[in-house]
């Protein structure tokens, strides 16, 4: 049965961290201030949380002066999308290795914290600490696999950085990067 667990975690796991899922369609509003001055924020509708989201496929959200994104600003957000994503792939690791990398930490914390604690109990086996031990690996790890799924999420965030860095630093393009949180 625990084999059969098991099994059912990681391929749940490696079915979610796959990263398939993209972001809608853009959506344009304008508003007109007091003096009369427009701005127009671009949103990318989204229906999954930030974890499901393909790396390859993220857009930046934004807003810009007017009430129309020219196609020079548009040229210069595809550019910083493309150098963002490129970004993104070299400073994190694979969605795999991350899911994976933090399940094994938190096993191997459960596993040893149940062991020790379970030596505290007078007369206690070497039979029931290895248990303990089992079983605070297999709970520990389930929920670090589960973590390590909600933390996918930074990849939003480090592309989003990365867009407002570009595009802060070139003003003469007129586009500011809205971030939202990485959950």
């Amino acid at each position: 049965m625990k084999k059969m667990l098991s099994r059912i975690a990681i391929l749940a796991s490696i079915t979610l961290i796959s990263g398939c899922a993209s972001q809608g369609p853009a959506v344009k509003r304008t508003e007109t201030f007091p003096d009369g001055e427009k701005i127009t924020i671009v949103a990318h509708k989204q229906n999954v949380p930030d974890y499901w989201l393909d790396r390859d496929n993220l857009k930046l959200n934004y807003f810009v002066r007017g009430d129309e994104v020219t196609d020079r600003q548009l040229e210069a957000i595809n550019k910083a999308e493309k150098l963002c994503r490129f970004f993104n792939g070299e400073v994190r690791p694979s969605n795999l290795v991350a899911v994976l990398s933090s399940g094994v930490i938190y096993a191997i914390a459960g596993a040893t914290g149940l062991y020790l604690g379970s030596a505290a109990f007078t007369g206690a086996t070497q039979v029931y600490r290895n248990q303990s031990a089992e079983y605070g690996a297999y709970a520990s790890g389930t929920g670090g696999l589960a973590n390590g799924l909600i933390t996918l999420g930074g990849q939003t965030y480090t592309f989003e950085n990365c867009g407002r860095e570009i595009l802060a630093d070139m003003p003469n393009y007129k586009v500011k990067v809205l971030g939202k949180s990485p959950y």
